[in-house]
């Protein structure tokens, strides 16, 4: 995941290549900068880091709505949207400096603040999604689980233990980096590159692996299960759906948005470090460019979360056009859309439950209270 690095705040290159601390100050160097690299630093990023901050506002704001605030993957997505709110800040505000001629990397504590925050907030921001992910294989995995482990109190509790490992872990920009030019200091240099490598393997290597051995499990169980269907039912009712997927749509489109979209910033990122330790030497202005590319692709994915959000969850974009445009007549549709749809599924399909040793057949809706599955997001 790409992070702002210790690299001195007012050295632009060496910022660039390593993804890392942004610059607060213009300096000549922006002569040699390539025409992409510049469109993307004074337009593009902006306005991306402008329409995050609204657009996951108002996300933060329906998943704290009474509707769907006592849902636990409503809680780690309420949280996520405040954690990439305040890494697209960290972009804004060297952005704001430079175009304004603030000087806020000469201000000090100004930068090392900006570090501590832009590390916090990309660690929440990607662990969220491992959660989410997880959430979604309980509930398509192991759905007898959901009522006791799908909790607000405990994603509550997950989420304040996150945090407190993301502030133990990642205040070293207080104590070791100098206030005013946002340099380690020489005899902790080793101390703030283990603790950087560190946050490769908690940002990149361990989330990643998680979310790929989750997803895997997931879609193997949901063949499975679709093969079970079309075996058991009538052919009638084959086509019916099943009531776990207007559950885990959303988690699943969020999951796959994530990967996709950040996968590109970390191959270039693998890229730019084998090229350093191999040649020795800087990127050139093309691979420069390649790489804010692959950056800006990344931002995309804390920015516009809320397009995600109303395409794929059907509550959320209820709640939202509830919330937003209460004066309007669609939200009626909506609403009684899902209606009817939950009333043919209760109506129309059953749940076999292996228990001990018998079988029993349940009605879904009993199900559904049991395991809180219409407390979706």
């Amino acid at each position: 995941m790409p992070h702002f690095y210790t690299s001195n705040v007012t050295d632009k290159s060496s910022s660039r290549e390593n993804h890392g601390v942004p610059y607060m100050n213009i300096t000549a160097d922006e002569i040699d900068l390539h025409p992409i690299t510049r469109c993307i630093e004074l337009y593009i990023i902006p306005i991306i880091c402008i329409i995050g901050v609204i657009g996951n506002t108002l996300s933060t704001i329906i998943f704290m709505n009474k509707t769907l605030r006592n849902s636990s993957c409503s809680i780690f997505l309420a949280v996520r949207g405040m954690s990439d709110n305040g890494f697209l800040t960290t972009l804004l505000i060297p952005w704001i400096s430079r175009t304004f001629r603030l000087e806020l990397g000469s201000t000090n504590g100004v930068c090392q603040l900006i570090v501590f925050l832009t590390y916090v907030c990309g660690f929440i921001s990607v662990w969220m999604v491992v959660f989410v992910t997880a959430e979604n294989y309980i509930r398509i995995c192991r759905p007898f689980i959901v009522s006791r482990i799908c909790t607000p109190a405990k994603a509550k509790l997950v989420v304040a233990a996150l945090g407190l490992t993301a502030v133990a872990l990642y205040n070293f920009p207080f104590w070791a980096m100098t206030p005013s030019s946002c340099e380690s200091y020489p005899i902790l240099y080793n101390v703030v590159q283990g603790l950087v490598y560190t946050d490769t393997v908690l940002t990149l290597v361990f989330p990643f692996v998680c979310i790929a051995l989750l997803m895997t499990a997931i879609v193997c169980d949901l063949v499975r299960s679709y093969k079970r269907r079309n075996h058991h039912r009538a052919p009638s009712t084959r086509n019916n759906r099943n009531p776990m997927a207007k559950v885990t749509k959303m988690l699943f489109a969020v999951t796959i948005s994530f990967f996709v979209l950040n996968l590109p910033s970390h191959v270039s990122r693998l890229r730019s470090t084998l090229i350093n330790m191999t040649t020795g030497g800087g990127l050139s202005s093309l691979d420069q460019a390649v790489g804010q590319i692959t950056l800006l692709i990344y931002y995309s994915s804390l920015a516009f979360n809320i397009v995600l959000y109303i395409s794929f969850g059907s509550r959320f974009r209820c709640v939202f056009i509830e919330v937003f445009c209460s004066r309007c007549k669609d939200h009626i549709s909506c609403m009684a859309s899902n209606n009817y749809e939950k009333h043919n599924i209760e109506q129309s399909t059953s749940v076999l439950l292996l228990r001990n040793q018998g079988t029993k057949r349940v009605p879904i809706h009993q199900l559904t209270d049991e395991n809180d599955v219409n407390n979706d997001c």
